[in-house]
């Protein structure tokens, strides 16, 4: 028992009447990574906080039964949220600020501070964006940020939720290989991950979850399936001379620092686009860029022929629908239903087309049955099918889902490739994801992005 970082036994936990865990029991020692997976809504964030000591903090959450660290410290756990910007406090300046808070807030030396904050941005792969403003940064970058801080707390336990959703696929390898250098010096970590790559690659020992209980447990490589290799069939729109998306010579940026530089590009009628490239490659200033929440310094872009270049965001939403890598942030409504109608109204749509619309939406993402849910109640996941079915609702020609399928389990990621091949078949869509599975499957045209320009397009068989 000495060598326990954690020790949990919970015979449930509940959010009201709502039970989110069952008899569950997952121990972890010293030097070992617990991996811990299952489908969208089985519990495993809840177990994720309640392994921290968050649970009853950092929502309205009911436990019975028992946490324990015997390790100790303060504090005795870390923990990394799966949407980076939760983690955020901005109380610094700059990236290596950020980092620092957690340690200055422990009241350490500041030579101690240092060392810290150099360690934790190293083995998050960030030492590059110390000097950067943490605002200013992509998703995926921004995700190294969380990890640097978590990290930097030097706790004996480490518990990350889904810490590689929004990191390229070489940035999730090296975490990996970081987590596995963390254990070495004798952390235990607990580790919430969709990612089968990353957890072969890191846990020792892999606990299943579903309907808040625990399934199975063991050999990660004897129970994780592989991804399945089928390819959802591409609907194609009638042929066009027209691409929907056509970018010419596109400079954008932030402050004094540019981003895009002469960035030329075309999304045929028809296609599913997947957007690819490293954390800060400029995929996500391109989706802003094309929304109008960036402006283009030059060059144009037009979508089925029309000039969006100068337009502001209000009068481009008709034409592009964009969904954020964080979709909390787009939902207000007090029910499904009327957050999907909300843009079909606000457009200005008839009454059977704004109703055609959203319905078209809802059932290709499989949302039938959550219409009189508060989007707020439903899981990440859901989140996300709720802001794309809204994005989708009043029909516009073209789609960017920013790492749609983060966090997603296989029905989730099955509902997505539906709600594209419906938006294929009346415009395009692009996909900024790190998910060569699903691009490869999903998707008719990958796109890769390098240092702010296309450094490569190739089509996909479909």
């Amino acid at each position: 028992m000495s060598d326990l970082v954690l020790d949990l036994a919970l015979e449930s936990a509940r959010y009201g009447a709502r039970s989110a865990l069952r008899a569950v029991r997952v121990q972890v020692r010293r030097g070992e990574i617990v991996g811990v997976t299952g489908r969208a809504g089985a519990g495993k964030t809840t177990l994720a906080l309640a392994a921290a000591g968050l649970l009853e903090r950092a929502s309205a959450a009911t436990i019975d039964g028992t946490i324990s660290h015997p390790m100790g410290g303060s504090p005795p756990a870390s923990f990394v949220f799966a949407n980076p910007w939760t983690q955020l406090t901005e109380l610094g300046g700059t990236v290596e600020e950020e980092v620092a808070v957690g340690p200055e807030n422990q009241a350490l030396e500041p030579a101690v501070i240092r060392a810290r904050v150099d360690a934790a941005l190293a083995r998050a792969d960030a030492a590059r964006l110390a000097a950067r403003i943490p605002r200013e940064l992509s998703g995926g970058e921004l995700q190294r940020v969380a990890l640097a801080s978590g990290l930097a707390l030097d706790a004996a336990l480490v518990v990350l939720d889904e810490p590689t959703a929004q990191l390229d696929p070489r940035a999730a390898e090296a975490f990996a290989h970081a987590l596995r250098a963390l254990a070495s010096e004798g952390r235990g970590v607990l580790l919430v991950e969709q990612n089968a790559h990353v957890l072969r690659a890191a846990a020792d020992r892999l606990v299943v979850l579903d309907d808040g209980s625990i399934v199975d447990e063991g050999d990660p490589t004897a129970l994780l399936p592989p991804e399945s290799p089928t390819r959802a069939s591409h609907a194609v729109a009638a042929a066009s001379d027209v691409p929907t998306l056509s970018i010419r010579g596109l400079h954008a940026g932030y402050g004094a620092r540019e981003v895009l530089r002469d960035l030329t590009l075309s999304v045929p009628r028809g296609a599913i686009a997947a957007w690819m490239g490293d954390n800060g490659a400029g995929k996500s200033t391109l989706a802003r860029a094309v929304m109008g929440l960036v402006a283009a310094r030059a060059g144009s872009i037009a979508v089925d022929g029309v000039d969006l270049t100068t337009l502001p965001v209000e009068r481009r939403a008709p034409h592009v629908g964009l969904v954020f890598q964080d979709p909390s942030a787009q939902l207000f409504a007090r029910t499904v239903h009327e957050e999907v109608m909300f843009g079909p109204r606000a457009l200005g749509l008839a009454r059977d087309a704004a109703l055609a619309g959203a319905r078209e939406a809802i059932v290709a993402l499989g949302l039938e049955g959550e219409l009189a849910s508060n989007p707020a109640d439903l899981t990440p996941q859901a989140q996300r099918r709720v802001a794309i079915a809204a994005a989708m609702a009043a029909r516009p020609p073209l789609l960017i889902l920013d790492e749609p399928t983060a966090g997603q389990d296989a029905e989730g990621r099955a509902w997505i490739a539906r709600a594209l091949v419906v938006q294929a078949s009346r415009g395009a869509a692009a996909v900024i994801t790190h998910d060569h599975g699903f691009a490869e499957r999903e998707c008719s045209q990958r796109v890769t992005f390098a240092e702010g320009q296309v450094s490569n397009i190739r089509v996909l068989s479909s």
